[in-house]
């Protein structure tokens, strides 16, 4: 069995089946893989939907069929207290304004997780914190 931390950028490049190599890589998990992020993935797939149908790149009715479809993924979501904490201090010691992605890679952390991520700097950011990373392109 093992472990994956997914972000927001993987889950909606699955989802939307933004390239061969990502849909590839989330076909490749076997039954006793295990998904899980922080409860921030919902949000941000959310967010990215209605952008989309604000935009008029997909109606109304894609965007929420989008919402259903994420939120059938068997992810397990983790939201400890704890997780805040390390994300602020990742966030600070990676010299970034904001904590989003440090949410992720807290998750990742603590969980013993790989973090799977179609974001070069997150991956990046990863690999400096000696956390598992794959950028899947």
């Amino acid at each position: 069995m093992a472990l994956y931390c997914v972000d927001a950028s993987f889950t909606v490049g699955w989802l939307v089946r933004s390239s061969l190599a990502v849909v590839e890589r989330w076909r490749s998990f076997f039954g006793d893989d295990e998904l899980m992020a922080p409860s921030l993935l919902r949000a941000e797939c959310a967010s990215v939907f209605a952008r989309q149908v604000h935009a008029g790149r997909i109606d109304e009715g894609d965007g929420r069929l989008q919402v259903q479809r994420m939120l059938r993924i068997p992810v397990r979501i983790i939201d400890r207290a704890p997780l805040y904490s390390r994300a602020f201090d990742i966030a600070r010691s990676l010299g970034k304004s904001k904590a989003y992605d440090a949410l992720y890679l807290a998750a990742a952390e603590e969980e013993a997780a790989e973090l799977l991520t179609i974001d070069g700097g997150m991956c990046d950011d990863a690999k400096r914190l000696g956390i598992r990373a794959t950028l899947v392109r």
